[in-house]
């Protein structure tokens, strides 16, 4: 009889485990993390001694075997395949079996993790090394910050009116941010009518609505990944916890509403469409102080082209309005956006009146919390997407008015004007301030 014990721990632990346990397994595996960090992360003496001591016990069981599993195959992976298994075979999704890695020298157990950590962080593929598919569809569209709201509604009722088995797949900076559309697009209702007797009272959306994000309960998660898998006319709003390992099948379109945070993240999420060789579309939003992410896209080989975003919102009519008025050329001024963006802020009042949900919190605490997320996320890019996402270049009343909030909540403005005050203090000490009156008097 075999026994198999399986941990999902640290590597320092599976050492000391290993020095101190008997263990005659006959099979090993390795389980690489996500985006191949463990050696990255300054694992590879922890590594280097737990292959050392596996590899002691290889004469007491020459049928020993060893297998490794990642998601991605890059240089990190590469060069654990090769100090971890001897005269390996790579056998990828398509079923083909490639030439087996070559062998390295012993690596110098002197040289430390920090030089480790240096060695390999330089080497990290960029989005250059993964492979677009060709039917893949990329767009994007330059959306003012106070229209986004509207504009993603109607993009979203132009996909699924043009197709009746549509699946598209939303993605958001945060949970609060899922949450609230989520919540809105559930139960936002438009009137095709509004100045007549006649007036049909409807849901904007005519399909099922999903949200996934990682606040979610287990269950929760594990029956929206299901339903969303088996409807054939459905919306998902996700968060990043989409992008890798689950598999949504007959996807046409990716919505990126709130941009990555890298150039890979960007290829994994629209990597949820297109899947087996189907044909799909990716769209991305962005702001017009943001139009810079196209360059850092391109650095990595993802060229987008522009959205006909004006012909999409012209097609949209609205009730008494004379067909020969000229269509608006700036998208916040457009006449369906204006008149949509007014609908949304009355359906917000009207729930604080009058709750639908006895169970649910008020839609305007939802916003509120949606819109505080929302910012702290912005100004959490790292590297050189600090330059493009800079929380300073935006208009917060802008921002409030992307959730349906007529302010800015007080609790991110209190943050602002403490920021303000200790600047001041910092000024008034340093005498930045005096000098200003002076060249003022001048």
């Amino acid at each position: 009889m075999h026994h198999y014990f399986g941990a999902l721990t640290a590597p320092s632990f599976v050492r000391d485990f290993s020095q101190e346990s008997i263990m005659h397994n006959s099979y090993s595996a390795i389980k690489e993390s996500k985006r191949g960090v463990i050696l990255e992360l300054g694992f590879r003496q922890d590594i280097q001694e737990i292959l050392h001591l596996l590899g002691s016990r290889k004469a007491k069981n020459d049928n020993k075997e060893s297998t490794l599993f990642s998601a991605t195959l890059n240089e990190k992976v590469n060069h654990l395949a090769k100090i971890s298994l001897h005269n390996p075979v790579i056998i990828g999704l398509e079923g083909k079996t490639r030439k087996p890695i070559s062998t390295i020298e012993s690596i110098d157990p002197s040289e430390s993790d920090e030089e480790d950590k240096v060695k390999y962080s330089s080497k990290i593929p960029t989005a250059i090394d993964y492979k677009i598919p060709t039917q893949l569809i990329q767009r994007y569209m330059k959306v003012p910050c106070g229209s986004r709201l509207a504009v993603l509604l109607s993009i979203l009722k132009h996909l699924f009116e043009r197709d009746t088995s549509q699946k598209v797949v939303v993605f958001f900076s945060t949970c609060d941010a899922v949450d609230f559309h989520h919540s809105l697009l559930s139960e936002f209702h438009f009137s095709t009518n509004p100045q007549t007797k006649e007036r049909v009272i409807q849901m904007f959306l005519g399909c099922q609505t999903f949200r996934l994000h990682g606040n979610m309960e287990h269950e929760g998660r594990r029956s929206t990944f299901q339903a969303f898998k088996t409807e054939k006319y459905a919306l998902l709003l996700s968060t990043h916890v989409s992008t890798r390992g689950l598999d949504f099948p007959k996807v046409q379109c990716i919505i990126q509403y709130d941009s990555p945070r890298e150039a890979n993240e960007y290829v994994h999420r629209v990597g949820r469409t297109t899947r087996l060789g189907e044909r799909g579309e990716s769209l991305l939003f962005l702001q017009p102080v943001e139009i810079d992410y196209l360059q850092d896209l391109e650095k990595h080989g993802v060229s987008l082209a522009e959205y006909p975003l004006l012909k999409v919102l012209d097609n949209f009519t609205l009730h008494g309005q004379n067909k020969q008025v000229k269509k608006s050329v700036f998208i916040d001024l457009h006449p369906w956006v204006l008149c949509l963006q007014k609908v949304l802020e009355s359906f917000i009042i009207f729930k604080l009146i009058v709750a639908l949900s006895f169970f649910q919190p008020k839609m305007k605490e939802l916003a509120r919390k949606g819109f505080c997320s929302w910012v702290r996320a912005y100004r959490a890019h790292r590297g050189d997407l600090k330059r493009v996402f800079m929380i300073k270049k935006l208009h917060l009343g802008h921002v409030a008015k992307s959730f349906v909030l007529k302010q800015q909540p007080s609790l991110v403005g209190q943050s602002f004007q403490k920021q303000n005050k200790k600047r001041k203090r910092f000024e008034k000490k340093s005498g930045i301030s005096k000098k200003r009156k002076v060249a003022r008097v001048t």
